[in-house]
């Protein structure tokens, strides 16, 4: 791992809000990220948690980073085969889901597995495509056969169906990633936007944030990557932010904003790169 120091360069972005239909966000001068360092890495997405560690996934390892862009231990399992998602919205029980094996696995917070693998087969759920953590060590699957949401509790039992979705809303959908967060539960649709469920698997409502890939959910504002941009969306007065990042003509692959602890971690081709917001 090679650490290039760029301390005390300063990213200057501009924020505006806007409605949804514009395409031209105001352009004053907003606030300011400093850029901490660069690491070297080429990964397939990251992730984070509230505590500022920083997940780089690649196809079945697992390295985490502290804040301060040390490493503090990585996990792979290759039989597995390739990691579809990791949850670290609880550090201390990191989810890892491998969709072609139908397979779930629990991390520590220093990437040791806890407990058994749990086979999504012998739940007869091992064509869900997409899963995250939940309340209570629950488990939220998608699954495609009938297009419902399901909630496994910590018995593995099924507790919370949604129905099937596509005839709730008279739509098909064909979500890519979803998470649990304030009691809702999140399916994104990058065609129709960000579905929104309560704890129970019911149905609530329809961000109208489309064309994403990853998302996070804060206390009152939902962050995502756009055309390389950090956005936001605010859940209660639903407008959008623009947050735009340099990106030095290298592609942006994903990044992630931790609020709580200012720091915004972007993955580019080749490097991973640490930023900490300024007030």
């Amino acid at each position: 791992m090679m650490l290039t120091g760029a301390i005390g360069a300063f990213l200057l972005v501009n924020l505006g809000v806007f409605a949804e239909t514009s395409s031209r966000p105001d352009t004053s001068r907003g606030p300011s990220f400093k850029h901490v360092l660069s690491i070297d890495v080429v990964a397939k997405f990251i992730t984070t948690d509230y505590m500022g560690n920083i997940y780089v996934v690649k196809q079945s390892e697992i390295v985490k980073y502290s804040s301060e862009g040390m490493q503090i231990s990585s996990f792979s399992d290759r039989n597995a085969g390739t990691i579809t998602s990791v949850d670290a919205s609880n550090p201390l029980r990191v989810q890892v889901f491998y969709q072609d094996f139908g397979q779930i696995i629990y991390l520590d917070d220093v990437l040791s597995v806890i407990g058994s693998k749990i086979s999504l087969l012998d739940q007869g759920l091992d064509q869900a495509t997409l899963s995250c953590s939940s309340w209570d060590d629950g488990i939220w699957l998608y699954d495609p056969q009938d297009f419902q949401l399901k909630r496994m509790g910590s018995d593995l039992s099924l507790s919370q169906q949604s129905g099937n979705i596509n005839q709730l809303l008279d739509v098909e959908i064909n979500p890519i990633c979803v998470l649990e967060k304030n009691n809702y539960v999140y399916l994104n649709d990058p065609a129709i936007g960000i579905l929104v469920f309560d704890q129970f698997g019911t149905y609530f409502k329809t961000l109208p944030v489309r064309g994403i890939v990853h998302f996070q959910v804060g206390a009152e504002q939902l962050f995502y990557l756009l055309d390389g941009h950090l956005m936001s969306y605010d859940l209660k007065t639903f407008q959008y932010a623009d947050l735009p990042i340099s990106s030095d003509g290298e592609t942006i692959l994903d990044l992630r904003f931790e609020k709580e602890s200012k720091l915004l971690v972007v993955l580019k081709e080749k490097s991973l790169e640490l930023f900490v917001f300024e007030d």
